[in-house]
């Protein structure tokens, strides 16, 4: 594969959000090769949140935000430099999610979602990177939201697929992940357009006290799951907390 390090086209996409896409397929094809709980540091071997992650939940993908000149232009781009992106899909949480964050009329930010597939260390070929584009001529970008998301990665997460999303499996996983793994629960949401059914996602960002290099992520589940989001209580106050001392941390990246 032609390596994305470097390389300008015309502007599609910035230098800085070009290194954060390779790194993010670098990220991908290492986290490919390791053990789901392995993922999640910090977690004792023997503990819950180890054997129900290794368990029910297997790698799915990391990804990152940009912002190409259009989005006709970002994808031309990935497809040149033979990532062979997937069509896309509109965007409801991380778009609920950065009009929240910046005050914007989600009827106006355009997010979308592709994924990438980047060849993996074993030469197969794998939609292992998720890419959100939010393109700079939509009606809601501006300047200082790029900046914010360059500098931050708020949007940045690494994401497991449970492959049993029953009620108790969830359950369990959210009470181990947020015991003992220091992961605290931020809710989530449904896309209706992604999969036959839709998918459901639910975020995880790492409480500042058990700091490790991943600081986000996510559990991926098939189906319409908004019923266990309603009914699983949001650590607001802690996630509160753990944004704003993320913004204080000089920026590096974080997956």
């Amino acid at each position: 594969m032609r390596s994305v390090e470097g390389i300008s086209e015309e502007g599609a996409f910035s230098g800085a959000d070009l290194r954060r896409l390779a790194d993010t397929v670098r990220d991908a094809r290492s986290a490919w090769t390791a053990s789901a709980s392995s993922l999640l540091a910090q977690v004792e071997t023997g503990g819950d949140a180890t054997f129900l992650t290794e368990q029910h939940c297997v790698f799915d993908h990391c990804a990152v935000l940009l912002f190409p000149r259009t989005l006709a232009a970002g994808l031309h781009h990935l497809q040149q430099r033979d990532l062979a992106p997937l069509p896309t899909v509109p965007s409801t949480v991380v778009r609920r999610r950065l009009s929240e964050r910046y005050g914007l009329d989600p009827a106006e930010a355009g997010v979308h979602i592709t994924r990438i597939r980047p060849e993996l260390p074993d030469g197969r070929r794998h939609a292992s990177v998720e890419v959100f584009l939010f393109p700079r001529d939509s009606a809601a970008f501006d300047p200082v939201i790029e900046k914010s998301e360059v500098t931050h990665d708020f949007e940045q997460h690494t994401a497991f697929v449970c492959e049993d999303p029953s009620a108790p499996v969830l359950d369990g996983l959210v009470t181990a992940w947020r015991t003992e793994a220091g992961l605290l629960w931020e809710g989530g949401g449904y896309n209706p357009h992604e999969g036959p059914h839709g998918s459901t996602v639910m975020y995880f960002v790492r409480d500042h006290a058990w700091p490790a290099r991943r600081r986000r992520f996510e559990l991926h589940c098939a189906g319409d799951l908004r019923e266990f989001i309603a009914r699983t209580p949001q650590d607001t106050e802690a996630v509160r907390h753990a944004y704003t001392a993320w913004r204080r941390t000089e920026h590096v990246t974080h997956l």
